[in-house]
């Protein structure tokens, strides 16, 4: 029976072994095609070094996938390391330093620098080339050391857990993985955005819209690392991921329709282009698999890498991390995109058309030595004729007889001039097109890099959960008939005790009575909640009273008595957030009241779902530098009034100075940035003060004059209803019999709130 079991386990691990060997052989025959910025990477050394005793298959897997791509001289470096490395791998007496994480990323780092100088010094390349190759093999050292680290942690206590260092690791990982698979070489499909679609709604299913927005971004970082042409379609899948996680509930087939459809949407509105239909079958092949994939599988899956069994917690420990890190990731990816388009840009101006045309017509000239004693007057000449053919779209032989009269090839170097004139247009096009996409895709990072800055600034925010007091009001929303409750009690940054509750119905109850009853049972004086509804999902922020109050009204005129080119909007974030936002069209009528209305309201759901001022604005710029109209360009005006630690801040984007009224003292504030829509990089001017009480504060748009504020508010007394309608009734005076503006007029007076109050 012994002699049965030892034959049956023999014939288990020897299936085994071949296993192994298999995939490690198809894991570094797929990581052979890997690209960085369009440069073979060296992947397939990691996974041969990752494989352990599977070296030989995978050198023969990368072998193989060299010699059917025909890159097989491109490919010596990484063979040639894996060879070396399995080599001293093997020999090595100490069994000790075999998978030590630091040795091991050492010997790949050294083995894969030695080789590529050796290759830079018998295939001589340029500096680029060269220093792709450097960085490829740094590259390579750190996947390897981020691999093994991984793995240890793993090993050594069971549980993998995503917070700290090991989430950031982990995302390398992803990245570089995405990275690898994109670049397959497989015409109709993309692997690389097929399997992001497959894990981001994985993510969503685990994470929520939290996860499906970080693994969103990751895959975009990973598309862009590889390929940056496609990763223009693929900003939109965080966008998805984060819209499509708020359907978790209604389950999986529900969130890949929602998915499918937000990206469609997306889309058609970032422009059909040779890759949306690709695009588009990545996605549907992902969901496809995302469906047909068992749940309980994904689960055990799961929990066999991560470790984790409770999904709520894991969200509360991670979710300001890797949010962190993730926003920390695009900044670098962005940062490396920015560098090779100043690299790009430093090459194509080196290579002027003279000089294409000297390497053309007179390398091979037997004049050239004769020539080349005379480079200054052989340049100027040179760079003449260039302006001409640049000038007049054409050169001349008089003009080579002028200019180079003794020249013995006039007519090739004519036609040369003529021809290549002809190419160099057509690739400086090409190149500003390039350049545009470039600047594009940095700017979409960026703003993806700052969402996901406030979302992690915004999940950092709480200081201390109270359970106890969380479950009796989850208990006693219970009581009211409100299933599914979901609330917490907490302390935030600024020492304010805080009720988040979260039902699945509109509140129908007295909201007087049941503020008083919170307040009892947390022990703290509650104002009134901000309620927010979105479809059947109710929100209700209960926070403590604020230290200040503020009285806040408006005046309004038109110039045409019809459309007014001013919106405004005032709405709570939350009880002791307020956030006022004027916009001013350009121009009056319709078309800037559509302006300034979209710019409004778009940057009030931004703001109200935990965006920054500053994000929210560079959203706004980008989307009516895009949005198509003749003109798109609107001022924006945001103040935002933190109530309990009393202070306000300013963001103005081509907007009217505003005023502060103090002591009998009048203080303009900013008024200096350009309006948003007119340059991709729009820096609004942001300021930040103190609030005391009877600070009266101005927003205005463009139709008041600053006269006019001063004189008005320099008369003490007045409240807010007052202060807008004399302010606004000097404005129309003014304006009679000569420029008609819009004029929008809005008053905020602070005041300190009585203890008694409270």
């Amino acid at each position: 029976m012994e002699k049965i079991r030892h034959t049956a386990k023999f014939h288990t691990s020897g299936k085994t072994n071949v296993l192994m060997a298999v995939l490690s052989a198809a894991a570094a025959f797929t990581a052979s095609f890997g690209k960085i910025l369009g440069f073979p990477s060296s992947m397939n050394v990691a996974v041969a070094v990752l494989s352990g005793t599977n070296v030989i298959p995978a050198f023969l897997g990368s072998a193989l996938a060299y010699f059917v791509s025909g890159t097989f001289s491109e490919g010596i470096v990484q063979l040639c390391a894996i060879l070396v490395i399995g080599a001293v791998r093997l020999v090595m007496p100490s069994a000790d330093h075999k998978d030590d994480p630091v040795f091991v990323s050492l010997l790949t780092t050294g083995a894969m620098l030695l080789f590529s100088c050796v290759m830079s010094v018998a295939m001589p390349s340029d500096t680029y080339t060269a220093s792709l190759r450097m960085i490829s093999s740094l590259m390579c050292g750190c996947v390897v050391f981020i691999a093994l680290t991984v793995k240890r942690q793993r090993n050594r206590s069971g549980v993998f857990d995503l917070t700290g260092i090991n989430g950031v690791f982990t995302a390398i990982l992803y990245i570089m993985f995405i990275s690898t698979i994109t670049a397959a070489p497989l015409h109709v499909v993309n692997l690389g955005r097929i399997a992001g679609t497959l894990f981001m709604l994985m993510a969503v299913r685990k994470y929520r819209n939290i996860g499906g927005a970080v693994v969103g971004a990751l895959t975009t970082c990973g598309v862009l690392l590889c390929t940056p042409s496609l990763a223009r379609n693929t900003l939109l899948l965080a966008t998805s991921g984060l819209i499509c996680g708020a359907f978790l509930q209604f389950g999986s087939l529900v969130i890949v329709l929602v998915f499918l459809a937000v990206s469609l949407v997306s889309l058609v509105a970032m422009g059909v282009n040779g890759d949306t239909f690709s695009m588009f079958a990545d996605l549907l092949i992902g969901s496809v698999l995302f469906i047909a994939l068992p749940v309980p599988v994904i689960k055990r899956v799961a929990k066999k890498v991560v470790g984790v069994k409770n999904s709520v917690d894991l969200v509360g420990q991670t979710t300001s991390s890797k949010l962190n890190m993730a926003s920390r990731t695009l900044g670098g990816i962005r940062g490396q995109l920015t560098m090779v388009t100043a690299a790009i840009d430093k090459r194509s101006k080196e290579a002027t058309l003279s000089k294409r045309v000297r390497s053309v017509v007179c390398t091979d000239c037997d004049m050239y030595s004769v020539c080349s004693k005379r480079c200054v007057q052989l340049d100027d000449s040179f760079s003449k004729l260039e302006s001409i053919v640049c000038t007049y779209n054409n050169l001349s032989l008089d003009d080579v007889e002028k200019h180079l009269g003794g020249c013995v090839r006039k007519s090739l170097l004519c036609k040369s001039f003529n021809e290549l004139y002809t190419d160099f247009v057509a690739e400086r096009a090409d190149s500003m097109r390039v350049r545009e996409m470039r600047e594009f895709l940095s700017e979409q990072l960026s703003s993806m890099e700052d969402i996901l800055s406030d979302l992690s600034f915004r999940a950092g925010q709480v200081r201390s959960v109270d359970p106890q007091l969380s479950a009796r009001v989850r208990e006693h929303f219970s009581n009211l008939g409100y299933p599914n409750v979901k609330a917490c009690v907490y302390i935030d940054e600024n020492l304010c005790q805080r009720v988040d509750v979260f039902i699945t119905a509109q509140f129908r109850g007295d909201l007087v009575r049941l503020t008083a009853t919170l307040s009892e049972m947390i022990d703290y004086d509650l104002d009134m909640p901000v309620i927010v509804k979105v479809d059947n999902i109710t929100r209700m922020s209960f926070a403590e009273m604020p230290k200040f109050t503020v009285d806040i009204k408006s005046f309004s005129a038109s110039s045409s008595g019809e459309y007014s080119g001013d919106s405004f909007e005032v709405f709570d974030s939350s009880v002791n957030e307020k956030y006022i936002v004027l916009s001013d069209g350009m121009g009056t009528g319709k078309r800037a009241r559509l302006d300034s209305l979209f710019s409004v309201s778009l940057v009030t759901r931004l703001i109200r779902s935990g965006m920054s001022m500053q994000t929210a604005h560079r959203l706004i710029n980008s989307m009516l530098r895009v949005k198509g109209w003749e003109e798109s360009f609107a001022t924006l005006d945001i103040m935002r009034l933190e109530l309990n630690g009393g202070t306000a801040q300013f963001l103005k984007s081509g907007a009217a100075q505003s005023f502060l009224f103090r002591d009998g003292g009048l203080k303009a504030i900013g008024g200096q940035a350009f309006p948003a829509g007119i340059l991709a990089e729009c820096t609004p001017d942001v300021s930040e003060l103190k609030l005391f009480d009877g600070d009266v504060l101005l927003m205005t748009s463009d139709g008041v004059e600053d006269a006019t504020a001063r004189e008005i508010l320099r008369c003490n007394g007045m409240n807010a209803q007052e202060i807008v309608t004399a302010l606004g009734a000097k404005a129309l005076a003014q304006r009679t019999g000569g420029r008609r503006d819009d004029i929008t007029i809005i008053a905020a007076k602070i005041f300190l709130r009585d203890e008694n109050e409270k």
